[in-house]
């Protein structure tokens, strides 16, 4: 099966992703309320002007590995089938808006050859909190995040750098993970710290679980599951329960 633009599915399966417990799936057939970023401590979120003081020294998140030469395997469920997503930490920085950053390659697996849909830039400060200073979208390729299907990139037109996951999510936290007007304005909340999601090959527990929404995509709301050690393990966008994410293979340094 082919969708528009030429990229092959697979036929159809079952849901990828089972929310055991936690609750996030309530009321996913409602609009999305209003959430206001509740902020985390002592930080500007998004931030005009990052300092380059805050980004010195090897800080890691257990939440959202970025060890060069990582490597994950997701397989993205749609109502018409599904892809696998080949997902790798790649070496080396490259600096925006003054701050270097660790790219990280999306590529979809098409016609026997993988083919990058996305590149995204994050640096990790000095207490252990993810920020999300851009990305390069390709063009003709799949749509992989409904929140910021545009490439842009802090410090120009007007990008601001946002705020992903902090180095201790709290329950109710809340935070912008990126600003251009009319670009991208996606913003997350932590909904649960010990969520249980079950996918076709794992259930993990103890996971963070947060709900995404932007005011430019308003019809959905994308609810994402981080394991400790793992990163991103499972993902849904409640617009079509049938579109969902999951690990299925992760490959550390």
């Amino acid at each position: 099966m082919t969708r528009a633009g030429g990229w092959a599915t697979r036929a159809a399966l079952p849901a990828a992703v089972l929310v055991v417990a936690g609750g996030l799936l309530a009321g996913c057939g409602a609009s999305p309320k209003h959430v206001g970023p509740k902020g985390v401590d002592e930080l500007t979120v998004p931030t005009p002007s990052p300092d380059p003081a805050d980004f010195t020294g090897h800080a890691e998140n257990v939440w959202f590995p970025l060890e060069p030469g990582s490597h994950w395997t997701y397989r993205e469920y749609l109502p018409t089938g599904y892809r696998t997503l080949a997902v790798a930490v790649l070496p080396g920085t490259r600096t925006v808006d003054g701050i270097a950053t660790t790219a990280v390659r999306w590529q979809v697996h098409h016609r026997r050859a993988d083919r990058t849909a996305m590149v995204r830039w994050y640096a990790v400060d000095t207490a252990g909190n993810v920020w999300w200073f851009g990305q390069r979208v390709a063009a003709r390729s799949p749509r992989l995040d409904p929140l910021a299907p545009h490439s842009w990139r802090a410090g120009v037109a007007g990008a601001e750098p946002g705020l992903l996951l902090t180095a201790t999510p709290r329950l109710g936290d809340g935070y912008l993970n990126a600003s251009q007007p009319g670009v991208v304005e996606s913003r997350s909340t932590v909904e649960s710290l010990g969520a249980t999601v079950a996918t076709p090959s794992r259930t993990y527990r103890h996971t963070v679980a947060t709900r995404g929404l932007s005011t430019l995509a308003p019809l959905h709301i994308v609810l994402t599951y981080y394991a400790r050690g793992l990163g991103m393990v499972a993902q849904q966008d409640t617009k079509s329960v049938s579109t969902s994410l999951s690990l299925r293979r992760f490959t550390a340094r």
